[in-house]
């Protein structure tokens, strides 16, 4: 992707970038410049920053590795068999620092800003980097973006990154709370609404609740914790609450990511040949309650091999994006209530997975009907049934792969005769496991952590 040139207007905060995001037309206030810069176009570099990283190559990444979409050419066939270097994640480091944690705290340390908007940077921060910390694990965060302290910021530990995510999170929705007016100026779709601010804030912190949960070994207190923030959180099944990147249709502009990569940027480096998302999704039927056809059609063009970026598909040129869906609230919430209640056939569980579908309905045309008890023969085909759905429901996002590192990748399906298939590795027997750290971060901070010519596969401390 290319550099657009106002972007460099809005986005160059502490250091010089040459990124790939877009979306800045009309932005052209210097923020470097003391008498012309202003919180809000901060925070609005601050969320073209995030839509370019939550959108482009990470999201691009995880949707090769969890087996949604396929590499096909170019290093994006090196990316199919799991093969990746530091020099692949340069733009995206600096886009998760510099642009978007670094945009945040000025805004946020900016006595003059409200505490709305200081609010919506919080809690756009801990979204931000509890991504940042899924993807490589440790990662600096409590020295980060802070040049007037330190360049090379230590390393702190994933589960401490997640903490602090957790924090902040309550920061945000606390100063939201405390003032409630509208944004002046939202790139997203909640077009400055403080209510659906303060939902997604408790959306995402059921989110790295779960993302912690591992470790501390599902245990009941932290479960209790998901539900009850999940609960708070952005949970509309007509999709009204989502929140989403809108978009365009101008190169280099603001069109949809996805589009410029797949027709413009780099045709025919991915498609979505031999997914095993498709072939789950078109299984789903032999249940007798489950139809995919409106989400599959959605993401996948007629015939699978690629994926749909026609006017009306996921990747039209003007679509918009997702960042975090009701769905993903709901199956949190059912989730935890099928490991509260593992020996039986949870009832909450099942109306939380049920949600998730009434969602799937309404927004991609699905026609499923709702899951009842007795179409569970064990606790167990409960949990695989919320973690298909899971899977799907989370489809091309960063967040897809998260998850299925968390579960081990524990996705499987029955086909018409029964027969069990699970997802298993594209290349070798071991599945990826986290980003690399990039050259130009290993090259200047010498608190990076050692890492090795296969440190993707090594787990991250949330998923050990």
């Amino acid at each position: 992707m290319k550099t657009s040139s106002i972007l460099l207007l809005i986005l160059l905060v502490i250091a010089g970038i040459a990124g790939c995001e877009k979306f800045t037309s009309g932005y052209d206030t210097n923020p470097l410049l003391p008498t012309t810069a202003t919180v809000q176009n901060n925070f609005l570099g601050a969320q073209l920053g995030y839509d370019a990283f939550a959108e482009g190559f990470p999201a691009y990444l995880s949707a090769i590795w969890a087996d949604q979409a396929h590499g096909a050419q170019r290093q994006f066939g090196a990316y199919e068999s799991y093969n990746v270097n530091a020099q692949d994640f340069g733009n995206d480091w600096r886009l998760a620092y510099t642009t978007v944690l670094g945009n945040l705290r000025i805004v946020e340390a900016n006595p003059r800003t409200n505490n709305n908007l200081r609010g919506a940077c919080e809690i756009l921060e801990g979204l931000h980097m509890g991504t940042v910390a899924a993807l490589w694990g440790d990662v600096p965060y409590s020295q980060a973006a802070q040049p007037e302290k330190t360049l090379t910021p230590k390393y702190d530990p994933q589960l401490s990154v997640y903490d602090g995510v957790l924090a902040v999170l309550d920061k945000g929705i606390s100063d939201l709370l405390s003032q409630q007016a509208a944004l002046t100026m939202d790139a997203f779709s909640y077009k400055g609404s403080a209510s659906q601010w303060l939902k997604l804030g408790h959306s995402a912190k059921a989110r790295y609740l779960m993302h912690k949960a591992r470790s501390m070994g599902y245990s009941a207190a932290v479960l209790n914790s998901v539900v009850t923030e999940a609960q708070a959180g952005i949970l509309a099944t007509s999709g009204s609450d989502d929140l989403l990147m809108p978009h365009g249709q101008a190169y280099n502009g603001n069109m949809n990511l996805w589009y410029s990569f797949l027709v413009n940027d780099r045709s025919g480096y991915m498609d979505a040949a031999g997914n095993f998302a498709l072939k789950l999704m078109k299984s789903r039927r032999f249940d007798g309650k489950s139809d995919e056809s409106g989400r599959a059609a959605y993401y996948f063009s007629p015939d699978g091999s690629d994926l749909n970026y026609t006017t009306t598909g996921a990747y039209g040129i003007a679509q918009s994006y997702p960042f975090f869906r009701a769905s993903e609230t709901q199956l949190l919430i059912a989730e935890a209530n099928a490991r509260l209640n593992p020996g039986t056939v949870d009832a909450g569980a099942i109306a939380a997975l049920n949600n998730a579908r009434h969602y799937a309905n309404t927004v991609f045309k699905n026609a499923s009907q709702d899951f009842a008890a007795a179409d569970f023969a064990t606790p167990a085909a409960l949990m695989q049934a919320v973690f298909n759905e899971e899977y799907v429901a989370l489809m091309h996002q960063v967040e897809a792969w998260n998850f299925l590192r968390r579960i081990d990748y524990a996705i499987s399906y029955s086909d018409s005769l029964g027969a069990a298939h699970a997802i298993t590795p594209k290349q070798g027997t071991v599945f990826p496991q986290r980003f690399v750290y990039s050259v130009d971060e290993v090259n200047a901070n010498p608190n990076t952590p050692a890492q090795s010519a296969n440190s993707q596969f090594v787990k991250t401390p949330a998923n050990r």
